[in-house]
């Protein structure tokens, strides 16, 4: 296979070789799972281009822990959606007037329309918002399940309930930990991710603009 067929399929071996998931990668850049699925199979159908592909690629990479700029730079040498002519082009124009550019390739956010500041920050605290649902969901299960099971035990045995709780948690977290690897509330949430995904999608404006 060629570099580039192997591109977001290594991306993605490394991200779960130092036990990063996707939901923290989105948690960390804000920006939708779908994107980062997309480059871990190297699908750029709903990616923008230039500028902000490499800004979206720099952030993987340094939320997996990888050199940034040697990600970027096969990134760009590999798919013309990290095309940097753009750069190119407004320092050779700077340079034939003598003019030195501030130009930077990186992920700027425009200054001067501040209702569209506004909103995009709204934008951004929602889809915050709905980045933790899973975990809100998860852990309300658990939760529920843990103060059940107290309840049910001090109605049987003279045990003060507090202490119970206690217990149950313990035993609870430990023998999921121990025997499924996750807790009962995240799979619950796992399979309500998997039968009803649109709960849990965070639309990403960013990808169309």
């Amino acid at each position: 296979m060629s570099d580039r067929e192997t591109f977001g399929p290594r991306l993605r071996s490394e991200r779960e070789r130092r036990g990063i998931t996707l939901d923290t990668i989105a948690v960390v850049t804000n920006v939708s799972i779908e994107l980062w699925q997309g480059l871990e199979r190297n699908d750029f159908s709903r990616w923008p281009s230039g500028i902000f592909a490499r800004a979206f690629v720099r952030d993987y990479a340094k939320a997996i822990g990888l050199d940034a700029d040697e990600v970027v730079d096969e990134f760009c040498r590999l798919f013309p959606v990290g095309d940097r002519r753009a750069s190119r082009v407004i320092k050779a124009q700077a340079e034939l007037i003598g003019h030195t550019p501030e130009y930077r390739d990186d992920f700027a956010h425009p200054a001067g329309d501040r209702r569209a500041s506004a909103q995009q920050a709204v934008e951004q605290a929602r889809a915050r918002r709905m980045r933790l649902a899973p975990r809100a969901v998860a852990a309300a299960v658990d939760a529920l399940t843990v103060a059940t099971a107290a309840s049910l035990v001090t109605l049987a045995l003279p045990v003060p309930f507090w202490t119970t709780l206690g217990v149950t948690a313990l035993v609870y977290y430990g023998v999921a930990t121990v025997a499924a690897g996750n807790t009962p509330g995240m799979r619950v949430t796992e399979a309500l991710r998997q039968r009803v995904p649109a709960l849990f999608t965070v639309h990403d404006r960013r990808a169309h603009a």
